[in-house]
């Protein structure tokens, strides 16, 4: 978690406190993220009931009886979010980064942003693959401009913006060409 914004009066610290509830349990890269960044803070997390995760939008949970929403702001409703706010959302993904809008009962409270860190060795591992003929496409659902940053560091061609179902289509489309691998850190 690379930024944490929280909008009028609410902290950094409940923003943080209401997103680790609704991702506690979750196993995806980027839930892990703001639980480790909220248990970092030292907020204690409130219980999250009825969890569950949208897929393709992100995941949502009531918190202290209201309904907290994580999701990608790119499937909220258009103008949702006002004009500084989407500027404020440009301005993390143009930088690579992943940003995430929080609602709570329909209202944005807050955003975050996550930038994907490479492992010491993927450059090598890809490049390893490479020079065996192997050729590497990353599928995600991360923005584009995300996507295209961690992307470019590797060398691989990315397809973004996919829900699962579309990474499925992607991958048998690909496998029609070539035989074909998915290894996967997500919940696909």
């Amino acid at each position: 978690v690379t930024d944490v914004l929280p909008i009028g009066a609410l902290t950094e610290q409940r923003l943080l406190q209401l997103a680790a509830a609704v991702e506690a349990g979750s196993h995806h890269p980027l839930a892990q993220a703001i639980i480790n960044r909220a248990a970092a803070s030292g907020a204690e997390l409130p219980l999250a009931q009825a969890r569950r995760a949208l897929a393709g939008v992100g995941v949502e949970g009531i918190v202290d009886g209201k309904t907290v929403l994580i999701s990608a702001p790119g499937k909220l409703a258009p103008g949702l979010l006002d004009a500084q706010w989407q500027s404020q959302v440009d301005k993390l993904e143009n930088a690579g980064k992943t940003a995430v809008v929080v609602l709570e009962d329909g209202a944005p409270i807050g955003l975050l942003a996550l930038r994907d860190t490479l492992r010491g060795d993927a450059r090598q591992a890809i490049a390893e693959l490479n020079a065996l003929g192997i050729r590497g496409v990353m599928l995600t659902g991360d923005n584009p401009r995300a996507a295209a940053a961690i992307a470019g560091e590797l060398g691989l061609d990315y397809r973004a913006g996919l829900l699962p179902e579309d990474k499925v289509s992607a991958v048998t489309e690909l496998s029609e060409l070539r035989p074909t691998a998915m290894i996967g850190d997500g919940i696909n």
